[in-house]
C-alpha cells in the first residue's frame, strides 16, 4: 500500500520547506482488539503545515529524531478488517468510521477524571496519510450513512473546535472575535452562531479566507496589518470582545487577542506556537484590574460524538477549498505553502 511520510522539516537557514515522499510500505494487519481501516479522505492539519513550514521550537530535535515519520490523522474511511475482540465489541467490516489519532492509557489519574486530553500515557497513531490504518477500537467513531465521507475527514478538527468554543463560554449575546481563518476558525465562526454570539469578527491575512468567514456567518473580518484594524474591530462590536480566540500560532495574534479582551472575558490560545512562543502580560490591568482569563486548549475530551452530532449543523463542504488525488499529493503540499487555502482534503481511494 501507499503511504506518505515526513522525510524533512523546514531549514530556515537553507530556506527550504520540509519534504514529503510516499513509499510503498506492507499491509497493516490488525490485532484482536483493533481494525484496519481503508481510508478514503485524509485532512491537512495545521500541525501537519507547523512540521513543514514553521519554527517547531521544543518539539524540533524530537522531530527530527523520528525522520522519516508517518503523519496525517484527520480522517474518514471504511473498516476492511476487524480482529475477534473488536467483532464482539460491534465493529465490522464495512462500518463507515472517523478517527482519533490518540490512544488514551484509561488508567492515569486524568483519563479517569474526564480529562482523557491530558492523559499521562498518551500514544498518537499518525499514519492518516495512507492506504490503510489500523486503529485500536477505542479509538474509532461510527459515523452516520447519511454523513459524507469527505466533510467526515474534519470531524476530529470539529472536537478541537468544540473543546474551543466551550473554554471561551460563547453564549447568547457574547462578542466573539477569532483570529486566523482557517478550518477550525471557520468552524469556530458557525458554532458561535449557533450559540447565539451577538457578534462575530475574523482576522486573517489572506482576503478569501475573510470573505469566507462572512459568509459563513462572521459580520466583520479584518486584516490584523492593516492601521487601526484593532481600533475598528472594537468600534463595530459596541466594544471589546467577551470571547477572543487565538489560533494562529503568530505571537503578535496572541498579543492583538489580548487587546481585544474585555473585562472578565475569556480568552482561548489554541494553536502550535514555534519559536519565542511567549505572550507578554500586564499583571495589573489584564489580570487585577481587567479580571481576564486567559485558557489553553489541546485536544478535546470525549467529544467525538457530539462532533458527529454537531457536523449536520455545520457547512463543512466550503471549509474544504481543495482536493487533490493521493497520486498527486506533492501539489497538495505545494497548495499548502500558499496559505491561500482553509483545508486541503486528499482523496486516498482512487
Amino acid at each position: 500500500m501507499k503511504q506518505l511520510f515526513v522525510t524533512a522539516v523546514r531549514d530556515f537557514e537553507t530556506n527550504t520547506m520540509g519534504k514529503v515522499e510516499m513509499r510503498e510500505m506492507p499491509m497493516p494487519e490488525p490485532g484482536e482488539e483493533e481494525v484496519r481501516v481503508k481510508v478514503l479522505y485524509s485532512s491537512i492539519c495545521g500541525s501537519d503545515t507547523h512540521t513543514l513550514t514553521g519554527h517547531l521550537g521544543e518539539f524540533e530535535e524530537m522531530t527530527k529524531a523520528m525522520l522519516p515519520m508517518t503523519f496525517g490523522h484527520e480522517l474518514s474511511g471504511v473498516i476492511d478488517q476487524a480482529g475477534p475482540r473488536a467483532e464482539k465489541l460491534g465493529y465490522h467490516k464495512g462500518d463507515r468510521v472517523v478517527v482519533n489519532y490518540a490512544r488514551y492509557c484509561h488508567a492515569c489519574d486524568e483519563c479517569r477524571s474526564g480529562h482523557e486530553n491530558l492523559c499521562q500515557n498518551m500514544e498518537f497513531v499518525m499514519n492518516g496519510f495512507a492506504e490503510y490504518a489500523v486503529y485500536h477500537v477505542s479509538q474509532i467513531f461510527k459515523i452516520p450513512d447519511t454523513m459524507d465521507l469527505k466533510c467526515a475527514a474534519l470531524i476530529e478538527p470539529l472536537t478541537i473546535a468544540l473543546a474551543v468554543a466551550e473554554q471561551a463560554k460563547i453564549s447568547f449575546g457574547k462578542r466573539v472575535a477569532i483570529m486566523g481563518a482557517g478550518g477550525i476558525g471557520l468552524m469556530l465562526v458557525q458554532l458561535a452562531r449557533l450559540a447565539g454570539a451577538s457578534t462575530v469578527t475574523v482576522f486573517d491575512l489572506v482576503e478569501d479566507k475573510c470573505e469566507l468567514a462572512k459568509k459563513l456567518g462572521a459580520d466583520y473580518a479584518f486584516d490584523p496589518r492593516e492601521e487601526g484594524a484593532v481600533d475598528r474591530a472594537i468600534e463595530a462590536a459596541g466594544g471589546k470582545y467577551e470571547c477572543v480566540i487565538e489560533g494562529t500560532g503568530a505571537v503578535s495574534a496572541a498579543e492583538t487577542a489580548l487587546k481585544l479582551l474585555a473585562r472578565n472575558g475569556d480568552g482561548v490560545y489554541f494553536a502550535m506556537y514555534g519559536k519565542d512562543p511567549y505572550l507578554k502580560v500586564n499583571l495589573h490591568n489584564d489580570f487585577y484590574w481587567d479580571q481576564k482569563h486567559l485558557h489553553g486548549v489541546i485536544m478535546g475530551a470525549g467529544l467525538f460524538p457530539k462532533a458527529i452530532r454537531t457536523a449536520p449543523r455545520l457547512n463543512l463542504d466550503a471549509i474544504i477549498q481543495k482536493e487533490v488525488p493521493l497520486s498527486r499529493y506533492t501539489e497538495a503540499f505545494d497548495a499548502l505553502y500558499t496559505k491561500k487555502y482553509a483545508k486541503i482534503v486528499l482523496k486516498m481511494d482512487e
